[in-house]
């Protein structure tokens, strides 16, 4: 449910870390591990801090604030905002043989699904912080209500505009084979 490298960066900023000391520990794409810290530090997993010209990063641990739910809302509805425009752009998600995803659709399937993913991390995240009694339900409730929205928001776009069974039937493997929990109705 995210990015192959949120765990493991969760698993290592325990105590504050260099983003340097984070990918040389995790290995892989740089770019990629940067990508997720920035991710992991909007949906509010992370805390940073300067540490002279560089910024070291820690697990936190804390409730978000309205402000910094609102925020991530924000960054959420930008990319979901790129991924309705790429989708209308494109005619066809499809290979011409019909049977294989394009790459730049299978790009566009990844983006989506490490955004919704990320979503089902707060959503988690705030049921936790309502079990421990940190957030009334009724936030929990209205935030949780959001990313709800937010998720079926994007998945309504791409089966509207391809309602070919076959390309459904391809979005659906697509997201099955990466363990995505998105429900298709494949008429």
């Amino acid at each position: 449910m995210k990015t192959k490298y949120d765990d493991k960066i969760l698993a290592l900023t325990d105590n504050w870390k260099f983003t340097n000391d984070i990918v040389r520990k995790i290995g892989g794409d740089k770019s990629a591990i940067i990508e997720a810290l920035k991710m992991l530090k909007i949906i509010g997993y992370l805390q940073i801090k300067p540490d002279k010209n560089k910024i070291v990063y820690k697990k936190n641990d804390q409730i978000q604030s309205e402000f910094n739910f609102l925020m991530m809302m924000d960054f959420f509805e930008s990319n979901q905002k790129m991924a309705i425009n790429f989708i209308n752009q494109i005619p066809t998600l499809m290979k011409s043989d019909e049977i294989r995803l394009r790459e730049k659709s299978l790009d566009l399937l990844e983006r989506i699904q490490n955004d919704v993913d990320r979503a089902y991390l707060v959503i988690i995240r705030n049921n936790y912080h309502e079990q421990l009694g940190l957030l009334s339900s009724q936030i929990v409730q209205e935030r949780n209500k959001k990313l709800d929205v937010y998720i079926k928001k994007i998945v309504d776009v791409i089966l509207d505009k391809y309602p070919q069974k076959h390309i459904r039937s391809a979005i659906q493997k697509y997201f099955q084979n990466n363990n995505a929990k998105f429900e298709f109705k494949i008429s």
